[in-house]
């Protein structure tokens, strides 16, 4: 395992890196060390790769807690339920077939919500609700209040039996999947809305030390034109008066945030540790609604590659199994 370099961290504090190392390897410690997945749509394919492989390398056993927004909650709850390189199938075999309603429907919302999550994710790559509950994975899913204005986590093991509907909740993209969501007699949004990355439920929960999983190569933008983000803004606030205000406020701190983080590169962002991994410049053309299977599965590849490499560790196969034998075929 390859050390990275720290910026601005505290002498008598380890890195990243060197505090999952040194769990590894059996030492105990206080820190808080909490591992995150970001959201992206159909660039969930990226970062189920990308937690797949910190599996397959023996690191996910080390985290305190696990953090996801979006198809990173999705993702996270299919693994702390058990599931694998099936949950991953998803993303290439399944969602291509009915997430994105076609253009011409103008009269139905753009995405299909209950397509993923009530009917792939209950019957054809179902989600084992009785091993969520059972598991010993912390989880914790990110969604957005749209009553209270405020973003809110809830950990996936205390809702097994409704977490499909958790889950929906917090991947519902305002305007594309319609107006928010009701659960429980709240509306809700994406919670990458007024989370923009699950960085911020980790850090208000108070970890140490944060390994962020992002999905986007390096260099690539992923913030809507100012025509989009003019007309959400507009929409949020009818919806809720404030809500596009907050949320271009949670925007503006990511920004910020951002500019403080290095790739494979420990910082301090306000007192935590963090180190950023995401694919490298040009790996991959994965965007939030890409349906062409083949760039699914090349993004699946890179996310796969990224963490072992950033892990100093070879493949020893062409495309992800350290055994030589391709997972997805």
């Amino acid at each position: 395992m390859n050390d990275a370099t720290t910026t601005g961290v505290a002498a008598d504090r380890p890195g990243v890196l060197e505090l999952i190392r040194s769990r590894l390897e059996g030492e105990s410690d206080d820190y808080v060390l909490s591992l995150t997945l970001e959201g992206g749509g159909m660039r969930g394919v990226v970062s189920g790769a990308m937690l797949i492989a910190l599996r397959d390398l023996g690191i996910t056993r080390v985290f305190d807690a696990m953090y996801g927004t979006s198809s990173g909650s999705i993702n996270l709850a299919y693994f702390a339920a058990g599931s694998g390189w099936d949950a991953l199938s998803v993303y290439y075999d399944h969602l291509p077939r009915g997430f994105v309603n076609p253009a011409y429907l103008l009269h139905r919302p753009r995405l299909n919500m209950a397509y993923v999550f009530e009917g792939v994710m209950r019957t054809e790559v179902p989600l084992d609700t009785r091993a969520l509950a059972e598991s010993d994975v912390d989880v914790r899913l990110a969604l957005s209040n749209v009553d209270t204005l405020k973003p809110e986590t809830v950990r996936v093991q205390e809702v097994a039996e409704d977490i499909h509907r958790y889950l929906m909740a917090g991947s519902w993209l305002p305007i594309l999947a319609g107006r928010p969501y009701m659960l429980n007699g709240r509306r809700y949004l994406d919670g990458g809305l007024l989370w923009p990355d699950p960085l911020y439920p980790a850090l208000a929960d108070g970890s140490t030390h944060v390994l962020m999983i992002n999905t986007a190569p390096e260099g690539t933008s992923t913030e809507a034109n100012w025509a989009t983000a003019f007309v959400l803004h507009r929409t949020l606030n009818r919806w809720a008066p404030g809500l596009g205000n907050a949320t271009l406020d949670a925007r503006a701190l990511w920004e910020a945030d951002k500019g403080r983080l290095r790739t494979n590169e420990t910082v301090d962002v306000r007192g935590t540790a963090v180190l950023r991994l995401r694919p490298p410049a040009g790996t991959h053309k994965v965007r939030r609604l890409t349906l062409d299977r083949a760039d699914l599965l090349d993004g699946a590849r890179v996310g796969y590659q990224t963490v072992f490499q950033a892990f100093g560790r070879p493949l020893d196969g062409a495309y992800f199994s350290v055994t030589g034998r391709h997972p997805l075929q």
